[in-house]
């Protein structure tokens, strides 16, 4: 069943199945206009394209209200990714932030609307995973990649930098289910994994365990 794209579904969803006391936002391209400090002003302004200036925009209102909750500084031009105790992501016109003070690795990704090559999965998938996403009917098989991009790139940002290993060395212990832990190979790395499902995509946020 999937769940609303707001911040109050959010945080119903993740607030009951997530063991840490994470913060998420959320945050609409139609929000308010943010007070951007002049280090943001000048990262904004060198951007090309006026869609990127835009979704800069729109991630420093949820990544600055996530900062704000755990007492962090919200000026998010300090920030250097991956962060241990916060994350980004946004995906046609949406943004979601998640916080964590005590964090030691956290990750949070949102794809919308956009579907990822079928071609792709043979380098982004595990054995165990990968056979399981053959198994799936045809039709099933683009979200449910969707579905496994968003874990994967939720547990890439909740890495400690340098990335220990590429997607296809991610393992998810249960390729089935929305909630569960991914480790990577020859790296003593573990991460819970929370997924909800949207009506046009996937929302993943990944911590260190």
């Amino acid at each position: 069943m999937s769940i609303e794209l707001d911040e109050a579904a959010l945080r119903r969803h993740f607030g009951s199945v997530c063991a840490i006391p994470a913060v998420l936002t959320h945050c609409h391209q139609d929000d308010a206009a943010v007070e951007l400090t002049a280090a943001e002003y000048l990262m904004q302004s060198a951007m090309a394209s006026q869609t990127r200036r835009e979704e800069y925009r729109v991630g420093r209102i949820a990544l600055k209200r996530a900062l704000s909750a755990i007492g962090e500084s919200t000026d998010t031009s300090a920030i250097r990714w991956p962060s241990p105790f916060c994350s980004l992501s946004h995906s046609h016109g949406h943004a979601v932030a998640v916080s964590h003070a005590a964090g030691k690795g956290i990750g949070i990704d949102l794809q919308r609307v956009r579907m990822p090559s079928l071609a792709v999965a043979d380098r982004i998938l595990s054995g165990q995973t990968l056979a399981y996403w053959k198994s799936l009917p045809e039709a099933e098989q683009a979200r449910q990649l969707q579905r496994f991009w968003t874990v994967n790139e939720a547990v890439y940002k909740a890495c400690p930098a340098p990335q220990p290993a590429y997607f296809r060395h991610y393992r998810m212990d249960a390729a089935d289910a929305l909630d569960g832990c991914v480790s990577i190979d020859n790296a003593d790395l573990r991460f819970m994994t929370h997924t909800a499902e949207l009506a046009d995509g996937f929302i993943s946020l990944a911590y260190r365990i």
